[in-house]
């Protein structure tokens, strides 16, 4: 299953590893900072140039990456959950 985060994107929803909401990561130092070093990789990609509501945090070929989004963590949450209730609804598995 796949999650859409804004501006045409698709991620794997097997990749998500946290989905953190914004205001949350300016209460966290320790937070701010990994983000921080995330960005001096290269590995921070913006959907949008609006502004930022969600990090979506997904681990891929042993890299961590982190996509922002215009979109609200809970309205993130909602999609997922719905993706995985039409699932569970046509006999999917994760």
């Amino acid at each position: 299953m796949f999650l859409h985060i804004g501006k045409n994107l698709t991620i794997p929803v097997k990749e998500i590893v946290a989905i953190i909401d914004s205001k949350s990561v300016l209460e966290s130092e320790d937070t701010k900072i990994y983000i921080e070093n995330i960005r001096k990789k290269g590995y921070l990609y913006k959907t949008d140039d609006k502004e930022v509501k969600t990090y979506i945090l997904i681990h891929r070929e042993e890299k961590d990456i982190i996509y922002t989004s215009s979109i609200s963590s809970s309205t993130l949450f909602k999609r997922n959950n719905n993706n995985m209730n039409f699932k569970t609804q046509i006999g999917g598995t994760n």
